[in-house]
């Protein structure tokens, strides 16, 4: 290297060097202005975290009852793919999660939900806190009687609050263990328990409802039709589909569950879901530090550059 090179490396070392000192040196000078904005951010954060209610959540695992659809012998393979495409065999494997899964989150459900449970379309938005004492929730007074069941605003459309509910609910499916996650959250913890509680029960019954109903109008036409068939093998494949029907009807028909088996069942949470105080609060602290930082740095660089402009 030359002497040159040298001289160049060493000044370029020594300005760096100078450049950080003299940062250093102007952040300490301003570090009652840097310390007071962060301080700044932090009451803000303490005083908004606190502001913010508890949130619990409630969760539940349910297996899902899978059965194979029944096929017979003779004529079976020739309306197998027809009958399932018609919804006619309703037991299919691999079927039932997913579909479970989907009824949950869809508007239809969350219209009958609420129709069929009067109770759960308050207990998702009136809502505003929970007595530990009393171990009873608590609802908005200004929004619902809960003495006499009666809203006092407008009632929420479905619409609106189905979107709350997709915020307040999720549901998860595995295919490979064929077991359903649900969890649900709310200001009160026996609140989110009961919402869940409310889906399992009314998604398993309206399933076992809208099968039943299906499974009785196709055996309604497959008795009708079977005496107009003529050939063997047509009437042997429909009394097959006959037999399967009924299997799907005393299927549906016994147990208290249709769909799933809960593993898992909702509990009331002892401990809140979020807010996470102490983060928002140290998180918030450190951008306010950030913040003040620059803030000092900027103002020392706009006065530097304008003095620089009013000497020359």
């Amino acid at each position: 290297m030359t002497e040159l090179e040298n001289t160049y490396s060493n000044s370029s070392s020594q300005d760096v060097s100078i450049d950080i000192n003299a940062l250093i040196d102007i952040l300490l000078e301003s570090k009652k202005l840097i310390i007071s904005i962060a301080s700044l951010f932090f009451v803000f954060a303490v005083i908004n975290s606190l502001t913010l209610p508890n949130i619990y959540k409630s969760k539940a695992s349910m297996s899902v009852l899978e059965a194979a659809s029944r096929t017979g012998g003779g004529g079976g393979g020739i309306l197998a793919g027809i009958s399932n495409l018609g919804g006619l065999g309703l037991a299919q494997i691999g079927v039932k999660g997913p579909r479970y899964v989907n009824t949950v989150r869809s508007r239809g459900f969350f219209k009958y939900l609420t129709e069929g449970d009067k109770g759960f379309l308050p207990t998702l938005v009136a809502v505003e806190g929970y007595d530990d004492e009393l171990k009873k929730t608590i609802f908005n007074p200004d929004v619902y009687d809960e003495v006499n069941k009666k809203w006092l605003e407008e009632k929420p459309h479905y619409l609106d609050a189905y979107l709350v509910y997709l915020g307040a609910v999720e549901i998860l499916y595995h295919q490979e263990r064929r077991i359903i996650d649900i969890s649900a959250v709310n200001v009160s913890p026996l609140a989110a328990k009961e919402m869940l509680d409310s889906i399992i029960f009314e998604a398993d019954g309206l399933l076992r409802k809208f099968d039943l109903e299906r499974s009785a109008e196709s055996l309604q036409y497959l008795t009708t039709a079977i005496p107009n068939t003529q050939q063997l093998a047509i009437r042997g494949a429909m009394n097959d589909l006959i037999m399967n029907q009924l299997e799907n009807q005393m299927m549906a028909k016994i147990g208290p569950n249709y769909i799933v088996n809960i593993v898992d069942p909702p509990f009331v949470p002892l401990h809140k879901f979020s807010p996470n105080r102490t983060f928002m609060c140290v998180v918030t602290g450190l951008t306010g530090l950030v913040v003040g930082i620059l803030f000092v740095l900027m103002r020392h660089f706009r006065h530097t550059k304008r003095k620089q402009a009013l000497e020359s």
